[in-house]
């Protein structure tokens, strides 16, 4: 990093892949995990088989804002590489206390810190990662580099769908939603006479990242339909965002039907810029469990 950059910090919320981070000079900050006794940082070594197993045999996986310290740790990683500002992005403060903890450590960093709440999560965090990035990397100074992220994050859309909404309900992370245990997955599908209801996992909720908060959009009875809406979705995005606009395909152990999708996607919409594809990062399993399927969208990164 030249000396006088500004550096880019952000949260494994972001679900960058680690070289699409190091490409673009971003520093991550990981969340931590917990289930039961077990405890710790999103990607580290060997912690994925071993959340795996506690959650098979029943544990919750949860996930905790990183410490202070641990952001106190990346500013200073950021000054003894060169740079003489920072800018920090993360996740929604509606949905994680991550926001608080930087800027806690942003009082003891060696360079000024601007922290930007970006109200996004997954790669629509991501994508406005990438575009801050762009901005220090043109030499604009922090406070150009912040109000682009945050422009570039109230433009961005995410959508996803997920195989049962439980775990996402059990974190408290779905406002309005309380249904009983039993119907937790969503309310069983009406079946034609004669026929027997759907159970409740057949309706698959759709959700949207708006306003900083998970909004449930509309239930979808298959996987094929949820994947149908998402393109839907997409094209009505990017219809908004114009020529160049990138997309993000990120899933949790559904790589198949994310490799599919994303197929799809670059059919269905020809004039786009770059399509990412990665798997989600182990603090949005936690909430989200396995089947999650997700598209974010933004403006190309590099338009002004």
């Amino acid at each position: 990093m030249p000396d006088g950059a500004v550096a880019i910090v952000t949260d494994s919320a972001a679900c960058l892949p680690a070289e699409l981070a190091a490409a673009h000079g971003v520093i991550v900050v990981p969340l931590q995990l917990l289930a039961g006794s077990l405890s710790g940082m999103d990607g580290e070594p060997g912690l994925a088989a071993a959340i795996e197993a506690a959650v098979a045999g029943g544990e919750r996986l949860t996930t905790a804002r990183p410490s202070p310290e641990r952001f106190v740790t990346a500013y200073r990683q950021a000054a003894a590489a060169g740079a003489d500002a920072v800018v920090s992005l993360h996740l929604s403060g509606q949905l994680s206390g991550t926001v608080g903890s930087a800027d806690l450590a942003a009082a003891e960093s060696p360079v000024p810190v601007t922290v930007v709440d970006t109200r996004q999560i997954g790669m629509g965090l991501g994508l406005a990662v990438l575009a801050a990035a762009v901005a220090a990397g043109v030499d604009r100074p922090a406070s150009e580099v912040a109000a682009a992220a945050r422009r570039y994050a109230g433009r961005a859309r995410s959508f996803f769908v997920l195989d049962s909404v439980r775990m996402l309900l059990a974190s408290g992370r779905l406002p309005g939603e309380r249904p009983p245990p039993a119907a937790a997955a969503g309310p069983a599908v009406r079946a034609a006479p004669g026929r027997p209801a759907a159970p409740p996992l057949a309706a698959r909720p759709i959700l949207e990242i708006g306003a900083g908060r998970i909004a449930l959009l509309e239930r979808v009875r298959t996987r094929a339909a949820a994947a149908d809406r998402l393109v839907e979705l997409a094209l009505g995005s990017t219809d908004e965002l114009g020529s160049g606009a990138v997309v993000a395909v990120q899933h949790v152990a559904a790589a198949d039907r994310a490799a599919a999708l994303a197929i799809r996607l670059r059919t269905a919409l020809p004039h786009i810029g770059n399509l990412y594809l990665t798997e989600a990062s182990s603090a949005i399993r936690a909430h989200t469990g396995p089947g999650m399927l997700g598209i974010s969208l933004g403006p190309d990164p590099a338009a002004r």
